[in-house]
């Protein structure tokens, strides 16, 4: 009986492992990165022709070396800070949120990681909130981050992440707020962005500048410590309005 368990025990360990280790081994799939909107640009960069995606999106390509550095740590300040050293999932981050729970009985902290975001960008069926759709997105992001670079899966997630209403991507949203390509950025304009995409409808700056307003401001604040940013200068930036057109 006993040694009927162990086989079974052992069996099913080996399973799970062979399964997990062909799983990893397959290089994801693409999901929503696979359909992007169709531009013709000018010389000067201003959009001549738009075709949106079948899905009514507009959604371009994210080239990490067309986007301000100052956003890339600013989101990674604020989103994931150990993102450059985690496999995908954040262990550390998990415990946090665990024990935060244990304590409270409810959830204060997330552990989602960028990797983890990405994955739900690129698979919108992974966002139903469940523990089994949690696992899943774990095994996505450590499949992601076993087969992509840290700036292939920034690229994906400044390609798909939502900015209000139809607008995807970093290179649809600073045309669309900004009227300018993801460069050059100031800190304002970085601060929005980060804010956006967690609630990119109730936080559109065009219907609800106030909830917009507010947004940047909390990101500029949590993240001040993060990026060495002055007291000063920050007290400066949460006064500054938002750079919409």
């Amino acid at each position: 009986m006993r040694k009927t368990f162990f086989i079974t025990v052992f069996v099913t360990i080996t399973g799970i492992f062979l399964l997990g280790t062909l799983f990893l081994a397959k290089k994801p799939e693409l999901g929503r990165l696979a359909e992007l909107s169709k531009v013709i640009r000018s010389e000067s960069g201003e959009v001549i022709n738009l075709r949106l995606t079948a899905s009514g999106h507009w959604r371009e390509p994210a080239d990490i070396n067309r986007i301000d550095p100052l956003l890339v740590n600013m989101l990674v300040a604020y989103e994931d800070q150990r993102f450059w050293q985690h496999h995908g999932v954040d262990p550390y981050a998990i415990l946090r949120a665990s024990l935060s729970y244990v304590k409270s009985g409810r959830i204060k902290s997330g552990a989602s990681t960028l990797t983890m975001q990405t994955a739900r960008l690129m698979h919108p069926n992974l966002r139903q909130r469940s523990i089994s759709n949690k696992i899943k997105q774990m095994w996505f992001a450590i499949r992601l981050d076993a087969h992509w670079s840290k700036n292939e899966i920034l690229e994906a997630y400044f390609t798909l992440a939502p900015f209000g209403g139809n607008i995807e991507g970093v290179e649809a949203a600073t045309q669309a707020w900004y009227q300018k390509p993801p460069k050059e950025l100031t800190y304002t304009e970085a601060a929005l962005l980060v804010a956006l995409p967690q609630s990119p409808e109730r936080r559109r700056p065009d219907l609800f500048p106030d909830a917009a307003f507010q947004a940047k401001t909390k990101v500029l604040e949590t993240i001040s410590s993060r990026i060495n940013l002055e007291e000063k200068k920050l007290e400066e930036l949460k006064k500054e309005p938002l750079p919409v057109r």
